[in-house]
């Protein structure tokens, strides 16, 4: 009986000490307009439903659920799935709901957050998390749209604090900050707001605790080296003070690789940013800059067959279907 207890006892000590040492994969993706097919009375999403021009049906939206659950399955070197991932473009929680129960990301028992936000195009952030590694400890918006900067409703801020398995609270903020539909210059006051609430948020958790674990991901619709993402959220790939935040996808952007295409040009607006208290950390999980990366794989991309002009194998393009991807490239960071 007592060499049945240490037994028990060792196994348990060794998946326990095994779930600590485990790297984790953190994954965001730009869905592009991930809808359901669903009228909702409330939002703006008459573009998408089977009677539309689009013709979004039950079989486009399937089509679209695997292939977002594609490009997530590929975000992992080997087998398993990416154990945080931050989704923007989505209408609702249903449609996460779904991609969870009826892809290959079923596999994995992934808890399910939206926000609800007052967007003018009816999408929402998202945020799965792996159940066997995290643990929910609280979940809020905040309100990214400034009346005051004009007559427009934006995604709201999903903030969620999650605690892991080897003892670390992680805080994560997924953004999808205003476009840049009506000029840079003119709307970047939007995203300079949006970027004022990420960190004032980071300033109290740092507040309470200068090593704070903390993880900023979305779409900017900025680049690394914008005023929103530079100055207001104090990211960089050379942070000069300790509350400053690690951008390694400043360094990618540099090198002329991209997440976006847009004028003939590959730049980066979808980023992973993290506090410096997982910059070199003696305990718990730690960010290496190499291990930031952008999913460029064959099959997310276009290639134009004339020119060799290689683009986000996307969608839609206005009403002209092409069963793509997205308009974006997938990124993820793997925490050692």
């Amino acid at each position: 009986m007592y060499k049945c207890i240490s037994i028990l006892l060792f196994f348990n000590l060794t998946v326990s000490f095994a779930q600590t040492k485990s790297p984790i994969t953190v994954a965001f993706y730009n869905c592009e307009n991930f809808f359901d097919t669903k009228d909702d009375p409330n939002k703006k999403d008459d573009e998408y439903l089977p009677e539309s021009p689009m013709k979004w049906d039950e079989t486009r939206f399937m089509n679209k659920l695997h292939k977002v659950a594609q490009v997530l399955d590929s975000t992992v070197a080997g087998p398993g799935l990416p154990n945080l991932v931050g989704l923007v473009e989505v209408e609702n929680k249903e449609v996460l709901e779904e991609l969870v129960s009826k892809s290959e990301l079923k596999a994995t028992p992934y808890g399910v957050l939206c926000t609800d936000s007052p967007d003018e195009r009816s999408i929402d952030c998202g945020l799965l998390y792996d159940k066997s590694v995290f643990t929910l400890v609280d979940f809020k918006e905040l309100n990214a749209t400034n009346p005051s900067l004009g007559d427009y409703k934006t995604r709201n801020i999903l903030f969620a604090t999650l605690k892991a398995t080897n003892g670390d609270v992680i805080y994560v903020f997924v953004n999808h900050w205003p476009s840049r539909r009506e000029g840079e210059k003119e709307s970047e006051p939007r995203r300079v707001f949006a970027a004022e609430q990420v960190r004032t948020k980071i300033n109290e958790l740092q507040k309470k605790d200068p090593k704070a674990k903390v993880i900023v991901m979305g779409d900017f619709n900025d680049h690394p080296d914008n005023n929103s993402i530079l100055n207001t959220l104090k990211a960089s790939d050379a942070p000069k003070d300790k509350g400053d935040l690690y951008n390694a996808f400043q360094t990618l952007d540099r090198e002329k690789q991209g997440t976006h295409y847009f004028d003939k040009e590959w730049r980066v607006l979808d980023q992973i940013i993290v506090s410096q208290g997982f910059i070199g950390a003696k305990k718990g999980y730690k960010f290496e800059p190499k291990n930031a990366h952008i999913l460029r794989k064959d099959f997310v991309l276009y290639k134009n067959p004339k020119t060799g002009e290689e683009r986000p194998n996307r969608t839609y393009s206005g009403e002209k279907y092409f069963n793509g991807y997205s308009d974006h490239l997938s990124i993820y960071i793997t925490l050692d």
